[in-house]
C-alpha cells in the first residue's frame, strides 16, 4: 500500500482566494511526523515518504499517519 500525503496546490494571487483542491505531495512534513509520533528514520523504514522542505502541518495528513501507525502495530 502506497501512502501519499495531500497538500494544497500553489495558486496565483489573481485567483482571489485559497484553492480548495488538493494534490498529491512529495512527502509528509517533519511537523506531521512529529505530531503523529514518528521520527524520520522509522517513517522511511516503513516506506512513508518524507519531505524535509515542507513547513506546513495539515491535520488530515496527521490522521493518515496515525491510522497507518495503528495498522502497523
Amino acid at each position: 500500500m502506497k501512502v501519499v500525503p495531500y497538500v494544497k496546490p500553489p495558486i496565483l494571487v489573481k485567483n482571489r482566494g485559497v484553492s480548495r483542491n488538493l494534490r498529491h505531495g512529495r512527502g509528509f512534513s517533519l511537523c506531521e511526523l512529529e505530531k503523529a509520533g514518528l521520527d524520520v528514520e522509522k517513517a522511511r523504514s516503513m516506506g512513508v515518504p518524507v519531505d524535509t522542505r515542507r513547513k506546513s502541518c495539515h491535520e488530515w495528513n496527521i490522521r493518515i499517519l496515525q491510522e497507518l501507525l495503528a495498522k502497523s502495530r
